[in-house]
């Protein structure tokens, strides 16, 4: 991670599931050193991270049909990060970099130059966010209050 930060600067925030290398003391004490927060979403119920199961859904399939057809799969990860599931939205590479990025389809030279606007970026990224945590609570229930003295049961939903 080091390197990838040192090449593409330091996050302030970083969300995970919690997950095997998030979730060591060592990885816990590099954020606390380099200053970053660490955002856990709820582990084994992916909707609470749709956005991201979505993409990774959509690189898995293409990387998946680029190797049974026998294609260069670096060609097809360079095709997917430039790429946007929705039009309304710059792709994560262009996010990143703050430009469009460069791939093997053709394109004009002026389009590879920056050309959203940060802040109306940020304004429909939080749209679409209140619109995708509408749906994801759309059948969540309130609790009943439990008492100090009542019995409780648990269980682990996988």
């Amino acid at each position: 991670m080091k390197s990838i930060y040192a090449t593409h600067g330091i996050p302030e925030e970083l969300a995970s599931d919690g997950g095997p290398p998030c979730n060591s003391n060592l990885m816990m004490n590099f954020f606390q050193e380099w200053g970053i927060k660490h955002h856990v979403t709820l582990p084994h119920f992916p909707r609470a991270n749709g956005q991201i199961e979505r993409a990774v859904q959509a690189v898995k399939n293409s990387l998946t049909k680029a190797a049974e057809e026998g294609k260069n799969l670096y060609v097809v990860l360079c095709l997917t990060t430039g790429y946007n599931q929705q039009r309304t939205m710059p792709s994560p590479a262009e996010l990143l970099m703050g430009r469009k990025l460069r791939n093997f389809l053709p394109s004009h030279p002026g389009q590879l130059k920056s050309t959203f606007d940060v802040e109306r970026t940020r304004e429909a990224l939080r749209k679409r966010q209140v619109i995708q945590n509408k749906y994801a609570n759309k059948h969540v229930t309130v609790l009943p209050v439990l008492h100090q003295n009542a019995k409780k049961y648990g269980f682990n939903v996988k």
